[in-house]
């Protein structure tokens, strides 16, 4: 009885001989101690052994005894043993050589299934088939090509994983989550095979503690794990698990498959096989993915599409769309219904102009090329023009248009987009807020310059009648304490009993009585603009059949000053001339702009009254105030000069009081008695001059007061003079004072005071001496001359003239006020109150004459003063009885 098994041989020897001879006779094995065990075993002594040689390679061995028992072989059995041998060694190779044929083909056979496999899958993937139908798919070829018992395919989403298909005992809903809260973190294994890319193969005694409940639940025992990469390039490892995944890879999901045999294990083929399906089932899974987002997107867009193709329809604006030809395209539902013609019609811009012929604003028509949409075709930019068109009614309308250019990914415009809206309400009220702003700048601009109220609004009612249209109207002034309008001045009307008739009819609603409307007057009285006419007045009668009055309140900070009032009314008070047209016979309602441009002049009409009050009490109080410094200039100034005047007479006459009264205690003798009467003299002379001072006071106050008494006599202004003159003349021995008087046919004989004129004249002489230090040339020259303003009559011009200090230009506008003084004069040398201008012109004033002062104000050149007066008509009597007296015998 052989023992089927493997034979070995402690001793090489017989290996080795085997080897290089073929074959070997052992005559006892038991003498080999290293065979004795093989001998005991097989019960063999003898042995002839054959090599089973095939091209020097042993393929086995072939052994002939008997057993137990010693004997030999002869050489021609041992020649046969060799024969049969070689035959035996020809049969094995053979076998072999069938035998790895039958392997490679069933290889081959296991590979072409398995590419029919992923590519059945991979047509599946191509198919458009929903992806749990291909996920099935693939889980069946990915089974039954492993020889497993089970499989399923989970899906990744958010570390959590889903069953998308299952074959074998589990079966779970697609999409379901399999364990509550079981993400990849609790799977270590799964986790490393998304991290390397590579697959994994787990028995049951490998798994971890919390992945045991996750494959018990699914049913596993021995598990692939085969990650499911999108992205990157794949390789298969020789070794699953250890080859890192590319970093553009990811990890979307696991195919696992289930062995129930502990001790089997995948072959690399199997391994590659898995990967492949798996590569099928991620990009199954992205195409869905990607299928998805672009069935969303469709949605979406097909969703703005609808969206946008409802407010496109629903626009207000008529929206057209037209090529480079000037074809149009597309057109909205407001476009066809402005242009009168079907949405889906096409036309061209040329026909639509050739209906529709177009103004611009001006009223210039528009050819082809210069339409806006025409000059857009060419490049040109249109943003918010406007023209004139007819709309497809036959009603004339402004349009506004706005033109968008279409451009290709060239960047070369193929057409464009015009939106265009009816902007003729727009572009009415524009005009009328327009004529609005003109008319109240044209109302600030003529109340500008004017500062009498009664003034300002009748500029304002002026304007305000042309502007609305209106033939006549009225301005009230509303009186604050009584509450009540009184009349201030009207326009339009035709004579005064008209107007006297028209305002009566307005007392009416204006001042009604207890027991008559109120209505129209309380909504002025809230400073609103009303319309007066029968639609606001119920009542029967109604007595304002025939009126439309349009009523607006001057007002100011919410203050009434006033009320415009103008009158649109059916009246037979209307004047109406020949020739003009019959009155409608309903009258011409007002607007809400009417109100509206009313309502904003008035309130202009208050600010111009309010300013103009505003100026006349800033002129008062500057006049006020003016008047009072000038009061406390000329107060101060007169304290100074008084006591200026007083100190040097009242010194003197201290000193000569105290000189003579030392004189009086020396004695008598009459060198004393001449000192005294010295000081007495002198004492008398200053006193004068203190009385002269004081009168001059009294003359000013009486001046000012009209209290100063002239006496109107004839005098002889020529016989005046020469008394001035001689009698400064001795007194002056510095100064060559001189009188020329003109001859004339008429005297100097003048109506007036004597004496006040004697005044004026020494006055002025005496002003020339004074302001003459070094003496010179004095001369009083008197004429007599046409009056310029009375034709036929005379005026007598007496002139002073010296060559003294002069005055300076700028002193002589002011020369003749109270206390004034030249800047050139030194107040300490040349004594004087500054008063004595101020008389005599004011005594000149009285008299009916004039008085001026010319000057270089050039030291040496002098000053002269020219004096005016009217001659009296007494002369031509004095000049009659003259020559009668000389022609009597």
């Amino acid at each position: 009885l052989w023992y089927h098994g493997s034979i070995f041989f402690e001793d090489p020897h017989l290996p080795r001989l085997l080897q290089e001879k073929g074959l070997l006779l052992v005559k006892d094995l038991l003498n080999n101690p290293k065979a004795r065990k093989v001998a005991e075993t097989f019960l063999v002594r003898s042995v002839l052994l054959i090599a089973l040689k095939r091209e020097d390679r042993i393929l086995g061995m072939m052994s002939l005894d008997d057993p137990a028992q010693i004997r030999d072989f002869s050489q021609e059995q041992q020649q046969l043993a060799r024969a049969i041998g070689q035959q035996a060694a020809l049969a094995i190779d053979n076998a072999r050589l069938y035998q790895q044929a039958q392997a490679e083909r069933t290889r081959a056979e296991r590979l072409i299934e398995r590419a029919r496999a992923i590519y059945q899958v991979a047509l599946t993937v191509n198919s458009g088939e929903d992806l749990s139908v291909v996920l099935k798919i693939a889980t069946q070829h990915l089974v039954r090509g492993l020889n497993a018992d089970s499989g399923e395919i989970m899906l990744l989403n958010s570390q959590t994983l889903y069953l998308a298909n299952s074959i074998g005992p589990q079966q779970t809903h697609f999409n379901e989550p399999l364990i509550t809260a079981t993400t990849l973190q609790d799977l270590p294994d799964c986790q490393k095979a998304a991290t390397t890319g590579s697959p994994l193969f787990l028995n049951i005694h490998q798994m971890t503690g919390s992945e045991q409940p996750f494959f018990q639940k699914l049913g596993f025992d021995n598990v692939m794990i085969v990650p499911l990469m999108a992205g990157g390039d794949r390789s298969i490892t020789s070794t699953p698990g250890t080859q890192p995944a590319s970093s553009s890879s990811q990890c979307i999901g696991f195919a696992f498959v289930n062995y129930r045999d502990s001790t089997y294990h995948p072959t690399q083929g199997q391994f590659a096989f898995a990967q492949d399906i798996a590569a099928q089932c991620a990009l199954a899974v992205k195409k869905d993915q990607l299928l998805a987002d672009v069935r969303n997107s469709a949605k979406l867009a097909t969703e703005r599409a609808n969206t946008l193709d409802a407010v496109f329809q629903a626009m207000s604006e008529g929206i057209t769309v037209v090529n480079q030809d000037g074809e149009v395209l597309v057109r909205n539902n407001a476009a066809s219904l402005f242009l009168g013609v079907p949405v889906n019609s096409t036309d061209r811009l040329q026909s639509f102009l050739n209906r529709y012929p177009t103004r611009s604003m001006h009223g210039q028509p528009l050819s082809y090329d210069e339409f806006p949409v025409a000059r857009a075709l060419k490049g040109e930019r249109i943003r918010g023009e406007r023209f004139v068109t007819v709309r497809g009614d036959g009603v004339e309308r402004v349009i506004e248009v706005n033109v968008t250019p279409m451009l290709d990914e060239a960047q070369k415009q193929v057409g464009l987009v015009s939106a265009f809206r009816d902007v003729t309400q727009q572009t009415r009220a524009e005009q009328r807020v327009r004529l609005a702003l003109e008319t109240m700048l044209n109302v600030a601009e003529a109340v500008s310059g004017i500062t009498e109220i009664k003034d300002i609004l009748d500029s304002v009612l002026e304007m305000t009648l042309s502007t609305l249209n209106c033939e006549r109207g009225s301005v009230h002034l509303f009186d604050q304490s009584e509450e009540a309008f009184t009349f201030l001045l009207s326009r339009g009307f035709k004579d005064n009993e008209v107007e006297k008739t028209w305002l009566f009819e307005q007392s009416r609603w204006l001042s009604p009585e207890a027991h008559q409307y109120q209505g129209f007057r309380r909504q002025i009285l809230e400073g609103h603009a009303t319309v007066i006419n029968a639609e606001q007045y119920d009542n029967q009668p109604n007595p304002f059949n025939q009126t439309m009055v349009l009523a607006a309140p001057i007002t100011h900070n919410h203050h009434i000053l006033g009320l415009v009032t103008l009158d649109r009314s059916l009246s037979d008070s209307k004047n109406i001339s020949p020739g003009e047209t019959e009155q409608p016979s309903v009258p011409l309602d007002f607007s809400i702009w009417d109100m509206a441009v009313i309502e904003g002049i008035a309130q202009l009409a208050g600010l111009a009254i309010e300013q103009a009050r505003w100026q006349q009490e800033a002129v008062d109080a500057r006049t006020s105030e003016a008047a009072m410094r000038e009061a406390n200039a000329l107060k101060d100034e007169f304290l100074a000069i008084t006591a200026h005047e007083f100190r040097s007479p009242l010194t003197v006459i201290l000193t000569h009081s105290q000189v003579a009264l030392r004189m009086l205690r020396k004695g008598t003798d009459p060198q004393n008695t001449q000192r005294v009467a010295d000081s007495l003299t002198a004492i008398e002379e200053q006193a004068h001059q203190l009385t002269n001072i004081v009168n001059t006071f009294l003359e000013v106050t009486q001046i000012n007061r009209k209290q100063l008494v002239i006496n109107s006599e004839p005098a002889d202004l020529a016989e005046i003079a020469e008394q001035v003159v001689s009698a400064h003349g001795s007194t002056s021995t510095a100064h060559q004072i001189a009188c020329h008087i003109a001859p004339s046919d008429h005297p100097y004989i003048v109506i007036g005071d004597s004496a006040r004129l004697k005044q004026v004249i020494a006055n002025l002489v005496q002003n020339a001496i004074k302001y003459s230090p070094l003496g010179g040339p004095i001369t009083v020259s008197l004429r007599q001359k046409e009056s310029e303003i009375d034709k036929g009559s005379r005026t007598i011009e007496v002139c002073i003239e010296d060559s003294g200090i002069g005055i300076p230009k700028e002193a002589l506008p002011r020369l003749f006020e109270r206390f004034y003084r030249g800047s050139n004069i030194d107040g300490s040398k040349t004594r004087g109150i500054g008063l004595g201008l101020y008389i005599v012109a004011e005594l000149l004033h009285m008299h009916g004459g004039t008085i001026r002062a010319e000057s270089s104000g050039i030291p040496g050149e002098g000053s002269r003063f020219i004096v005016t007066l009217p001659s009296s008509n007494l002369e031509k009597e004095l000049v009659d009885s003259d020559r009668a007296s000389q022609l009597a015998p």
